[in-house]
C-alpha cells in the first residue's frame, strides 16, 4: 500500500484492501490514517459501481480530514487556533467545527477532577520528547501561571462563532481531543454515503461501524456482523497485546505511557503531563483505554482515566454512561469496568529471556 506524505495528501486514492474493503491511507494530523470502507451485505466492492460509491466516500473523508488540518493545527499560521494565539487577547472569527470542538473540549476539562487541561500546550512547547528536553524549574514555574480554560473565550453565534484568548501567553492546543472529534465526524460522512460497515483509524483512534464482514473463508468462519477484535497494546511489550475488546459499533483509545517517553540522567520522563507542576503525571496505571460510542468520549476521558489511577481511574469511568475502560498498571495487573467483562479477552504478557 501506498504512503502519502502531507502534502501528497491530497492526491491519495482509494485502493482495493487485502480484506474485501477499499481503503485509503495517507499522513495528515502528523500521523497515518487509514480509512477503510466495505461492502453492505449482498454487494460486492468488485462490483464496479459498488467500487465507485466506496470511493466517493473516502475522497469525501480525505477531504474533509485537510479541512481539519487547517482548520485546527496548532502549527499552520491560517488555522483557526493559531490566529487566535496572534491576535490575543483580541477575537478572532473561526468555523463552527472549531467552536464546537472547543466547547466540547471545555466539558472534558470540567468533569476531569483536574487532571485534563486544553491550555497545557502552554507548558508541553517546553518540552521535547524527540530531543529529550527536560525544561528548567524556572522555565516551568514562569508557564504554569497561564495554564487555565478560564483564559479560552468563546463568543458570536452558531453560524458565525468568535474566539479569543484573553492571555497572549496561554497556549490552547486541541490534539488531545482532536482526532476523536475528527473521527466522529467522518463516521456521519460515511454514512450519509450509505457506507454501513467502516473501520476509521486516525493513528490509534480506532472507530468502527456495522461489524466485521463475512467471511467464509476464515477459521472459524466470520459472519456478517461478528464483533471486530481490536487489540490493546502491552506496554510492558508494545509488539504484543495485553488485551483484545470485541466492538461492533464504537471506538477505542489508548493512553499510554510507553506512547512517548525519553530517559534523561537515570530518570525517565513520559508525555503525559500533570495541569498541576508541568511534569509527567504520577499515576500507577501505565495505559488506559476507553471505549465507547463516540470517539471523541474516548479521547476527552482516556487522560483523565490514566491520571487517575488504578483505583480510581475505574471508579471515574464506571460513573459515565455508555463508557467503558481498561486498565493495565505498572505491575502488569489488568483491571475493567463492569461493562465490558464480557467483551474482554486477556492476552498474558510474554516473558523476557
Amino acid at each position: 500500500m501506498q504512503r502519502y506524505e502531507y502534502g501528497d495528501a491530497r492526491e491519495a486514492v482509494a485502493e482495493r484492501g487485502d480484506d474485501a474493503s477499499r481503503v485509503i491511507s495517507f499522513f495528515i494530523f502528523n500521523t497515518e490514517v487509514h480509512f477503510h470502507a466495505y461492502a453492505s451485505d449482498g454487494q460486492s466492492a468488485s462490483d464496479p459501481a459498488v467500487s465507485r460509491r466506496l470511493d466517493v466516500a473516502l475522497a469525501a473523508c480525505r477531504d474533509r480530514c485537510l479541512y481539519f488540518e487547517h482548520r485546527l493545527s496548532r502549527t499552520r499560521p491560517e488555522s483557526d487556533i493559531s490566529r487566535a494565539h496572534s491576535c490575543a487577547p483580541a477575537e478572532v472569527g473561526i468555523a463552527p467545527e472549531t467552536a464546537d470542538l472547543i466547547r466540547r473540549s471545555l466539558g472534558y476539562c470540567d468533569r476531569s477532577r483536574g487532571t485534563f487541561d486544553v491550555t497545557m500546550g502552554t507548558v508541553t512547547r517546553l518540552w521535547d520528547f524527540h530531543e529529550g528536553v527536560v525544561p528548567s524549574p524556572l522555565a516551568l514555574s514562569r508557564a504554569l501561571p497561564h495554564l487555565g480554560c478560564s483564559h479560552i473565550h468563546l463568543g458570536g453565534t452558531a453560524a458565525a462563532p468568535t474566539l479569543s484568548i484573553d492571555d497572549p501567553e496561554t497556549v490552547l492546543d486541541l490534539g488531545g481531543v482532536a482526532k476523536g472529534y475528527i473521527a466522529d465526524d467522518l463516521a456521519g460522512i460515511l454514512l450519509d454515503h450509505d457506507v454501513e460497515r467502516f473501520v476509521i483509524n486516525l493513528g490509534g483512534n480506532v472507530l468502527v461501524r456495522g461489524g466485521r464482514p463475512r467471511d467464509d473463508a476464515a477459521r472459524p468462519p466470520v459472519h456478517a456482523g461478528a464483533p471486530w477484535k481490536i487489540g490493546i497494546v502491552n506496554p510492558r511489550d508494545p509488539a504484543h497485546y495485553r488485551a483484545i475488546v470485541d466492538v461492533s459499533d464504537g471506538s477505542v483509545v489508548t493512553s499510554g505511557l510507553h506512547e512517548r517517553r525519553f530517559t534523561r540522567g537515570g530518570r525517565t520522563y513520559h508525555h503525559i503531563l500533570s495541569p498541576k507542576d508541568g511534569m509527567p503525571a504520577r499515576t500507577d496505571v501505565a495505559s488506559a483505554t476507553i471505549i465507547a460510542p463516540t470517539s471523541i468520549d474516548c479521547d476527552g476521558y482516556s487522560t483523565a482515566a490514566l491520571m487517575l489511577g488504578m483505583d480510581e481511574g475505574p471508579a471515574f469511568v464506571e460513573g459515565i454512561d455508555g463508557v467503558e475502560g481498561v486498565f493495565i498498571g505498572d505491575a502488569d495487573e489488568v483491571r475493567w469496568t463492569s461493562g465490558i467483562a464480557d467483551r474482554l479477552s486477556l492476552v498474558p504478557t510474554l516473558p523476557r529471556w
